[in-house]
């Protein structure tokens, strides 16, 4: 593997964390909106419905559940790999930055903040350390 494709690798767990965060606020609007449905059927006047605006609703958000929770496992793995990748890293330095980018999610200024190194060492032991990576 080339440096890009050791750092999309390296990516992956962050991204699936993303898409995560997506679903879960998928699900909670969809629930969001059951409950309005719920109100509408408890005899507001006026409100059209076909009989299966609540079953639509509950498929809807099993639906969002079962790829939640798809996500979740999927994200788990991605995790482990990336957490097995980085503890490989012998330098502890560069084990750090890595540990805080892609298991952390945090920007290359936060990592330098957090380990008392200016920006430019950090980016520096970060190529050092995806570059060493045997994956």
């Amino acid at each position: 593997m080339d440096y890009k494709e050791k750092v999309a690798f390296l990516r992956q767990y962050q991204d699936s964390l993303r898409r995560e965060t997506l679903l879960m606020e998928e699900l909670a609007e969809l629930r969001s909106r059951a409950e309005g449905l719920t109100r509408a059927l408890n005899g507001i006047p006026g409100t059209p419905s076909d009989g299966n605006s609540m079953g639509r609703a509950v498929e809807r958000i099993l639906d969002a559940q079962n790829k939640l929770e798809e996500q979740i496992e999927a994200c788990l793995v991605l995790r482990s790999q990336a957490i097995l990748a980085v503890s490989a890293v012998q330098d502890e330095m560069q084990r750090e930055v890595l540990r805080r980018r892609y298991i952390l999610g945090q920007r290359f200024e936060t990592i330098a903040e957090g380990m008392g190194i200016v920006t430019r060492r950090v980016y520096q032991l970060h190529r050092l350390a995806v570059n060493g990576l045997d994956l």
